[in-house]
């Protein structure tokens, strides 16, 4: 489809697109001076715009002119138009500047998504062309619900940057360390290949999250040896209360409290991401527990594992729940027949966990009669607006987690159904895509430092928006530009003792 079939010269001599219905984009007489009117309208510097409506480019000139250190999203329906506006001589030398992205209604999510940084560039400015808005009417509800989608999840995804940004930063930088101490020494080398043998392979793995459920499911798990076991980090401690020992236990939560989950010694083998508490961590090794790391994508930890050879295995994490890493690990080890209990998004029967999890230890220690364990658990369910659904309550971030892990079921080509609380998986052709961490060469945080002194703070700064993110909420930076807040992010990093 398209909304322009010409081209036609305005009284000053500039090209002019024109619609289908024989109206113009922009001013047949001085298209020049409205470009400019609009430019001159923006009153407060913005370093990212989304333009609705490309035309002849001459506005889009003007406003890289007046911010050329800003990104710039120009705007048309279809790339069939955006193909046929090229031939002006202007949008000829915007394509050359790489700080403008031509994108259409296919492409805007991902243009939005890949581009748009809340830390580094502050807020969004749209523009709105008023000749293209009259013409394309019908089709702002469409373009209106592609922004909300997308910039709810930008805003959501840079609101957790700014809450853990520095907890993570910290996280990735000690574990680091401890994996670099626990690999190199041969004794305590972990093959997966060897853990998820064969023979293991030929059982059902089970998946234990900690949702309300697990106290009617978990008699599933008496015949023990019929299963191989991978609980989440919640419902671990749960489990070892009732005596069942998980082959697996998982973790990517990276706030202190998690280490709570940890305070039990048992002969399990852990998986922890590189973002997940230190302190648990180095209280696992220092058990003398098995442990191994892998990585859920955050720059910083995907930067030091291609420094470390690509030792650690990626796992996915989704919208930020466990249950779909333990999936996912479980997946990748090459399992065929899964099984998913707990995992229930929900709070069933006015409760948020199974019986057994570090909370009901801490909660039930502080308990008296003015203030019960059954109103911590009342004020923890109810910190945010409940939804209502059958006899269950449910809030928007449980229903994310929920939509996240079904989406990647799907997306894997996993086959599920939900029978009596229990997620029941068949995966076909399935093949194992976990590494082995029989490493050969030695782990060495300080080559991975020395490589990054090397660098400049523009060239790392990938590494460092979810830490600059907490720095810009940070009210004792409120002031820094976002060069002075990469350069603090960097000299943090780089010179962190090793």
């Amino acid at each position: 489809m398209k909304i322009y079939k010409s081209f036609e010269q305005a009284k000053n001599g500039t090209l002019i697109p024109v619609f289908t219905n024989g109206k113009t984009m922009e001013s047949r007489y001085n298209p020049e001076r409205d470009a400019e009117t609009l430019c001159n309208s923006i009153e407060i510097n913005f370093d990212f715009f989304l333009v609705l409506g490309i035309g002849s480019g001459l506005f889009i000139k003007k406003l890289s002119e007046r911010f050329p250190a800003a990104r710039i999203i120009a705007f048309e329906l279809y790339q069939e138009d955006i193909d046929f506006l090229r031939q002006s001589d202007i949008l000829k030398e915007l394509e050359k500047n790489n700080h403008i992205i031509f994108s259409s209604l296919d492409s805007l999510e991902n243009d939005l998504s890949q581009n748009y940084i809340p830390a580094k560039y502050g807020d969004l400015k749209i523009i709105e062309q008023r000749a293209w808005l009259n013409e394309n009417a019908v089709f702002i509800n469409q373009i209106n619900s592609i922004l909300q989608k997308t910039m709810g999840i930008i805003s959501a995804d840079f609101s957790v940057q700014s809450h853990f940004g520095k907890i993570w930063t910290t996280n990735i930088l000690n574990n680091s360390l401890l994996a670099e101490k626990i690999y190199n020494e041969a004794k305590s080398n972990i093959s997966l290949s060897n853990i998820f043998s064969k023979d293991v392979l030929q059982k059902t793995a089970i998946i234990i999250a900690a949702g309300p459920t697990l106290d009617k499911t978990i008699s599933i798990l008496n015949d023990r040896n019929k299963y191989f076991i991978i609980a989440t980090d919640t419902a671990g401690s749960s489990l070892i209360k009732h005596k069942i020992i998980p082959d697996v236990i998982v973790s990517i939560d990276g706030q202190n409290v998690s280490y709570n989950h940890f305070m039990t010694n048992n002969s399990t083998l852990y998986a922890f991401d590189l973002c997940s508490n230190f302190s648990a961590a180095k209280h696992i090794d220092e058990t003398g527990n098995k442990l191994f790391f892998f990585y859920t994508g955050h720059p910083l930890a995907n930067a030091i594992n291609t420094s470390f050879g690509n030792i650690f295995p990626y796992l996915f994490s989704g919208a930020g729940t466990v249950t779909i890493t333990a999936t996912d690990l479980a997946v990748k080890a090459g399992f065929k027949k899964i099984l998913v209990l707990g995992a229930d998004f929900s709070y069933t029967n006015g409760k948020p966990y199974a019986a057994g999890t570090y909370l009901d230890s801490l909660y039930n220690q502080k308990s008296v009669k003015i203030d019960s364990a059954e109103k911590a658990f009342s004020k923890l369910m109810f910190r945010t607006e409940l939804l209502n659904s059958d006899n269950t309550q449910t809030t928007p971030i449980l229903e994310a987690y929920k939509t996240s892990f079904e989406k990647y079921l799907q997306q894997k080509n996993i086959r599920f159904s939900k029978k009596q609380n229990i997620y029941e998986l068949l995966v076909s052709d399935n093949k194992k895509e976990l590494l082995s961490f029989n490493c050969n060469k030695k782990l060495s945080m300080k080559a991975f430092f020395n490589k990054l002194l090397s660098a400049n703070p523009e060239e790392a700064e990938i590494l460092l928006l979810p830490y600059i993110a907490w720095l810009k909420n940070n009210k004792n930076y409120k002031n820094y530009s976002y060069t002075e807040l990469l350069k603090l992010a960097f000299n943090t990093i780089v010179s962190y003792n090793i």
